[in-house]
């Protein structure tokens, strides 16, 4: 059976939005630092790192949620709003991936990001 999931913490489905679901051992997740009152970038996201770090614990915490964590995820869609961010972006995802041993698919775009954000994640992940 699938199932809907959120982070802790934050309702998005009063918006008709989910972080993630989960179908058999499949988990898919994203994550945004959104602040859910305002609609807006999370006050917290004040440089491309936070924001990334915000992202892969949001991220982190939904896939927990499931079951698994960042280890499992298998492919990754990385989002920045501007090309200029992808240093930073990627310093702070490498230090991050670098203590969990994945080899997950990635693959990094520029697009537009609503709410004011500036870097958007979303994965497929296996749970054991």
């Amino acid at each position: 059976m699938n199932r809907f999931i959120n982070e802790a913490g934050s309702d998005l489905s009063k918006y008709g939005l989910s972080s993630g679901a989960v179908a058999g051992n499949m988990v898919f997740a994203a994550a945004m630092a959104l602040d859910g009152e305002t609609m807006q970038r999370d006050a917290a996201a004040a440089t491309i790192a936070d924001e990334t770090r915000i992202c892969l614990e949001q991220l982190d915490g939904i896939l927990k949620q499931a079951g698994c964590g960042l280890k499992n995820i298998v492919k990754i869609n990385c989002y920045l709003s501007e090309d200029a961010y992808r240093a930073e972006f990627w310093q702070t995802y490498d230090e991050i991936f670098a203590t969990i041993e994945s080899q997950a698919v990635r693959l990094t775009q520029v697009v537009g990001i609503a709410c004011g954000c500036r870097v958007e994640l979303d994965a497929i992940a296996v749970a054991p």
